[in-house]
């Protein structure tokens, strides 16, 4: 696995389904008044949590060594993709740092 898309992938999957999530559950929270800038900020939530999500999605795709045209599956459900790209076996495995080497 190639180590910088997968510190990129780290990043965004975690960070991006945390936004998206949040932002969904947002409006239902009684701590802010119901307002439309409540709305609006859930909204930006959503749209920036799913853009950190796909990134993360393509880095994962990257590091593995698959095409990155697998992340379309994100329209068959959210989490199609990461369990896809989790599930495929690593191509990149030359890519593995050796403990001899620097």
């Amino acid at each position: 696995m190639k180590q910088r898309y997968k510190k990129k992938a780290m990043i965004g999957i975690p960070l991006g389904l945390s936004l998206f999530l949040g932002g969904f559950v947002m409006p239902f929270l009684h701590i802010f008044p119901r307002s439309v800038a409540l709305a609006l900020l859930a909204l930006v939530a959503v749209v920036c949590g799913l853009v950190l999500y796909v990134w993360g999605c393509l880095s994962l795709a990257e590091a593995k060594g698959y095409s990155t045209a697998l992340v379309l599956t994100v329209f068959l459900g959210v989490l199609f993709p990461v369990v896809v790209l989790l599930a495929l076996p690593d191509k990149n495995k030359h890519h593995r740092r050796h403990p001899n080497r620097p």
